[in-house]
């Protein structure tokens, strides 16, 4: 969920009213027109569900655009600052999504579409890759969401991120056989082990542990909990 924020070259709040206030009708109307063509072009090429999934990617680009949420900023600045509001708005996120796709998961399907858990093992090609990636975050300024939503919003020092996580990519892919052959551990599934409801509630008490542990190293650090900054624009007359 994942994008840099202290690298922004000026935040919204610090951007003059004027500027914040004006809209862009010319970029609007492209982007309308653009999520129009796409979702009739996969409505006639494809089906109308591929076509509606679209519009909710573009949705969800709009935002996590206006929200400025990323997984990058908010990991850092518990590491190196202490302040956890970031990373507990993402295990509230992470908690609602759980309680929400726990029942879907055991009955299997959603309005008469199959569902199954990802499973996949846990071995050399994980830590290798999820250090990668970390590390790869920390010095773009985001993950593969992030740099989506901030190239569209319009950074033009991201697309250099997007173009090195395409390159990424595809050199990972001519060779993945190899890493998929590397030792592994075969994998795991709390739910199907502890039964949906145990499974959900383990999960839970793993998300409530992260929570309390900002909470702790927060206040030990700075005293008292951050408190979010108010919104400079309605939320209505940004978008």
């Amino acid at each position: 969920m994942k994008t840099d924020l202290n690298r922004w070259p000026q935040s919204r709040a610090a951007r003059p009213q004027s500027r914040a206030a004006r809209p862009q009708t010319l970029v609007i109307a492209l982007a309308g027109l653009l999520l129009a063509a796409g979702a009739a072009y996969l409505s006639d090429a494809v089906d109308g569900r591929q076509a509606a999934l679209y519009l909710v990617g573009g949705a969800l680009g709009i935002a996590l655009y206006h929200a400025l949420f990323g997984f990058t900023s908010a990991f850092r600045r518990f590491v190196a600052d202490g302040r956890g509001t970031g990373l507990r708005a993402q295990m509230l996120m992470l908690a609602v999504a759980s309680a929400i796709f726990a029942p879907l998961l055991a009955a299997g399907q959603a309005f008469g579409q199959p569902l199954g858990g990802a499973l996949a093992p846990v071995g050399v090609s994980v830590i290798v890759g999820a250090f990668l990636f970390g590390v790869g975050m920390q010095l773009g300024g985001g993950c593969a969401s992030g740099t989506l939503f901030t190239v569209g919003g319009g950074s033009t020092r991201m697309v250099l991120t997007l173009v090195g996580f395409i390159a990424g990519s595809v050199i990972g892919t001519a060779h993945v056989p190899w890493w998929l052959a590397a030792p592994k551990l075969a994998p795991i599934s709390v739910f199907r082990e502890l039964g949906w409801t145990g499974g959900l509630a383990s999960q839970l008490a793993f998300i409530g542990a992260i929570v309390l542990l900002t909470v702790y190293v927060e206040r030990r650090r700075h005293g008292s909990l951050e408190r979010p900054a108010a919104a400079s624009d309605p939320a209505l007359r940004r978008l």
